[in-house]
Parts: C-alpha cells; sequence; structure tokens
C-alpha cells in the first residue's frame, strides 16, 4: 500500500477512520485498558510500522510518524496516549457511558462507518480497515469468557 503526499491525514482522522472500520467490522465497543485492547492497539502500531517501513515519500511518511508517534505507548507501557485520542471522539463518534468500566462505545451505525472510509481517500481508508483488523486478530488472542468479560464486543 503506497500512500503519497498528496493524501495527507491528521491523527484525528486517522482514529475517526479506525473506528468506522471497527465498527463496519461489528465492534461496537472496547474496554481500552483490558488485555485484548492493548494487544489490539500494539498490532495497530506494528501495522503503522510495516506501513512506515514501506513508505518512500517524505511528507506522507512525516503524516504517518506523527501518527505512530501520538499514539505510542507510555513509558510505563499503557496505551494512555491512543486510549485520549479515541476518547477525543466523544461528542461524535464515541461515548464513555460507565466511567468505572471505562468501556468505549462507538456511537455510529455500520451504514455511516462505511459512508465514512468510502470517502476518505482509498488508501487511507485501506489503512484504517487494515489497521481495524489486526486490531480484532490481535486483540480477540484470549479465550472467549475474558473477551466477553473484558475486551471487545460486537452487535
Amino acid at each position: 500500500m503506497e500512500l503519497h503526499s498528496s493524501d495527507a491525514i491528521t491523527i484525528d482522522a486517522f482514529c475517526a477512520a479506525f473506528v468506522s472500520a471497527l465498527v463496519a467490522n461489528g465492534i461496537t465497543s472496547i474496554r481500552p485498558r483490558s488485555g485484548s485492547a492493548r494487544r489490539g492497539f500494539q498490532a495497530v502500531l506494528n501495522k503503522l510500522d510495516k506501513i512506515i517501513a514501506e513508505t518512500n515519500d517524505k511528507d506522507t511518511l512525516y503524516d504517518l510518524l506523527k501518527i505512530r508517534t501520538s499514539l505510542a505507548p507510555g513509558l510505563s507501557g499503557s496505551y494512555d496516549n491512543f486510549e485520549a485520542h479515541l476518547r477525543g471522539l466523544q461528542t461524535s463518534m464515541v461515548s464513555s457511558p460507565n466511567p468505572a468500566f471505562a468501556d468505549l462505545r462507538f456511537n455510529v451505525s455500520p451504514s455511516y462507518a462505511q459512508s465514512a472510509l468510502d470517502r476518505l481517500d482509498k488508501r487511507w481508508s485501506e489503512l484504517a480497515k487494515s489497521a481495524a483488523k489486526e486490531f480484532e486478530m490481535l486483540g480477540k488472542e484470549m479465550s472467549a469468557s475474558d473477551e466477553r468479560q473484558y475486551g471487545l464486543s460486537s452487535t
């Protein structure tokens, strides 16, 4: 997947596209501090690392590095930055109905999510879809009961 500089994307736009791709894949909420979500966040970062390694365009590389750096885990290894960017979508796409559990619910319909992805430049849309797929695959490498209690949920 080759991205070009004319197709710039911000961290907020990437996170919105990522949430849209999750919803399009049937994931309607996550618990960011769960083991499954942490593995999923790392999978997204690994995907970004791979795309960065394959990118030759300097401007695109700069945009990707800004996104990757913004989502990187903190010194403690937590994904607070990633969670903060997702929570930053609370007025539009995300809600946290019960702060005690720290769930993030995605408040968009699958059709709206797909429409949002369709409006993006195809390469950025494919990156968001690929990142969401990696998130789901790596995040689900746990027992089914643990997943129901702490991780990913779908409709």
